[in-house]
């Protein structure tokens, strides 16, 4: 792993081919695609595979915890859990609640170019409280993803 005090790069430190989400998805898909790829957070893609956002874990739990102005928390979070699968009093399918990732995503989140050295993606995560960075190629495509403990590891 790099030398947090040598002049590495994103690229050096990223996780390449990031997992991916469209603004469309439910919550329940984006509840699969963490659960699934042991992610907690996803950059948000429009069709044309552009960065419009991103998405956490921890936005999730709050959107779900709010709720919405027509479904309450307890049914989100009801949406989200497990159906059971031998009792058939509580097999019962529950619809889904139309609530989408771009309800919720992150719609600027800090974008850098895999050139951007360690210690400005640092200072930037730290100045603007973000976990989690996209590096993005001149399309502004995501092409890798770097969180605090990829920046923490460079350290060891």
């Amino acid at each position: 792993m790099p030398s947090a005090t040598t002049k590495h790069t994103a690229k050096d430190v990223m996780t390449p081919d990031p997992v991916c989400i469209r603004p469309s998805a439910t919550i329940r898909e984006l509840a699969r695609l963490f659960e699934v790829n042991e992610i907690s957070g996803a950059p948000v893609i429009n069709q044309a595979g552009m960065l419009i956002g991103v998405v956490s874990k921890t936005d999730l739990i709050r959107k779900c915890a709010e709720g919405t102005v027509d479904i309450p928390p307890a049914y989100l979070f009801e949406a989200l859990a497990e159906q059971g699968e031998n009792d058939e009093e509580e097999n019962e399918y529950i619809p889904e609640p139309i609530v989408c990732v771009e309800d919720f995503m992150t719609e600027h989140p800090l974008t850098v170019t895999p050139e951007t050295p360690l210690r400005e993606i640092a200072r930037a995560m730290v100045d603007g409280r973000f976990h989690r960075v996209v590096v993005v190629n001149e399309e502004s495509a995501p092409i890798g993803v770097i969180t605090t403990l990829d920046l923490l590891a460079t350290f060891s």
